[in-house]
């Protein structure tokens, strides 16, 4: 999750342009939420009915037919039992719907990969070994990890410069990386592994350009290319033209594109209600443009809103607002 995220921005009927025209595609629909040991971790709130899409009779039947790939985190993976995970793998593969984790796979090693450098308590680090344990634990209980999307290693690895920041180049960055990609591919050895960027920022100025040399150092150093590239959009004025940008770049990279489809932020209080219609809006906006249109869409919360996932036929929970997005095409 992004710090980029909680930023304000300019409420969104204001960040309508002339892009905006026929809808130019149908997009794959990704769906994250947020699970129940993170809820409480970061909300201290208990009551969650995040573990109730993974019954049969799970209210949302129709949705489920439209979701391509579900996303998850190390909150659901590592802190569920194991007789938990073997009912979402299960499921899942019932609902023929692919697993995603998303995950940092930067550790701040030194050059000996022992002494800790740099990224305690910076996103997009974790321990080294963190990502083979979600591995291993999804192996041992049944699941079948397809895609694997880093949380903004560039930005991360890269840019930031507070506390504990790296400030690697970016081969230093994809060098990091190596180990666990490595370790990863050990366990699942066709995992598509892609990146989450932010999008629609001002600073640096030259970001778009950026983005294009860190898919071409990632590919020279980790021996492969990024699977996909997806935009954590900072929703304020004039975020189109550098979210375009970036779909020309990662398009001509032979990169699946995607975008993250999000509420909040407005500045206004904050609502289940609000959430999900700027987020529909938003996805709106996006799959109207053909200079805007992704591959993927990701339907994705980190914050408190929505504060349920069912039922598909409730306004405003996460499965019906997945089922408005795509009804609406």
């Amino acid at each position: 999750m992004s710090s980029f995220r909680s930023l304000i921005v300019i409420p969104l009927l204001l960040t309508v342009s002339p892009l905006v025209s026929a809808a130019a595609g149908n997009p794959d629909i990704w769906l994250s939420g947020v699970a129940p040991f993170l809820r409480q971790k970061m909300f201290q709130e208990s009551e969650s009915d995040y573990l109730e899409l993974f019954k049969p009779n799970s209210p949302w039947s129709k949705t489920s037919q439209h979701i391509k790939v579900f996303m998850t985190n190390g909150g659901l993976i590592l802190r569920e039992s194991d007789a938990t995970l073997q009912a979402v793998f299960a499921d899942l593969k019932r609902r023929h719907i692919a697993l995603a984790v998303e995950a940092g796979l930067l550790s701040g090693k030194g050059p000996d990969g022992h002494t800790q450098e740099c990224g305690v308590g910076v996103e997009g680090f974790g321990a080294p070994g963190g990502p083979d344990e979600l591995a291993q634990r999804i192996q041992k209980n049944g699941g079948e990890l397809a895609y694997l999307a880093m949380d903004e290693p560039l930005w991360f690895g890269h840019h930031f410069s507070g506390k504990n920041a790296c400030k690697w180049s970016m081969e230093r960055v994809a060098q990091d990386i190596v180990p666990r990609f490595k370790a990863l591919r050990a366990r699942f050895p066709s995992v598509q592994i892609g990146d989450v960027e932010p999008a629609g920022t001002p600073q640096p100025p030259d970001w778009v350009q950026e983005i294009t040399q860190w898919t071409e150092v990632y590919r020279s150093v980790v021996g492969e290319k990024l699977s996909f590239f997806h935009c954590d959009v900072v929703w304020k004025e004039r975020w189109q033209p550098q979210v375009a940008a970036i779909k020309r770049v990662v398009k001509s990279k032979g990169l699946r594109f995607g975008i993250i489809y999000d509420g909040g932020g407005s500045g206004a209080p904050e609502s289940d209600e609000l959430w999900a219609r700027e987020a529909a809006e938003r996805a709106h906006i996006v799959e109207s443009s053909p200079a805007l249109v992704p591959d993927e869409g990701i339907i994705q919360t980190w914050v408190r809103w929505p504060h349920k996932m069912l039922p598909e036929d409730q306004p405003n929970t996460m499965t019906n607002l997945a089922l408005k997005i795509i009804g609406s095409r």
